[in-house]
């Protein structure tokens, strides 16, 4: 019963880690990728989907047909784009694990991206691409 407590605990620490310091930050902290999903109990890029189904929705202030996706204020993760019907998942910390760590090539990665963005928040009829929050050119185009 013990190790179960622990092992749990351990868990949430993770989670907690994904949510502050980031997934690459928290993977390296880990020992990798192979503990990171052993850890974990993640078997396939749908059980990595979906560590991310509890981010804050919030509307942004700034551009009005935009959704933000995010566990902190400044650090979104995804982007809903209501106008385009795009949804842009960030590469460094969600999509670049789906090519990386599972091998996925793009059009995978977008169909089962699309499919986890249905199910974790009900958007339908959306493409799903990824996109680099952290560059200065998706600052310039969308101030988020």
């Amino acid at each position: 019963m013990k190790i179960i407590i622990t092992e749990n605990k351990f868990k949430d620490t993770i989670k907690l880690s994904l949510k502050e310091l980031g997934t690459k930050s928290t993977i390296d902290n880990v020992g990798g990728w192979e503990n990171f999903c052993t850890v974990l109990n993640i078997d396939d890029f749908m059980d990595f989907l979906h560590l991310f189904d509890d981010l804050e929705v919030v509307q942004s202030d700034e551009e009005e047909n935009l959704t933000l996706f995010r566990y902190k204020k400044g650090s979104n993760l995804m982007v809903y784009d209501r106008k385009s019907e795009y949804v842009y998942i960030d590469y460094s910390d969600i999509w670049s694990f789906l090519e990386d760590g599972f091998g996925l090539n793009y059009s995978k990665a977008q169909a089962f991206t699309k499919r986890w963005v249905d199910e974790a928040y009900n958007l339908r009829g959306v493409t799903t691409t990824n996109a680099d929050f952290h560059s200065i050119i998706w600052g310039m185009k969308h101030t988020i």
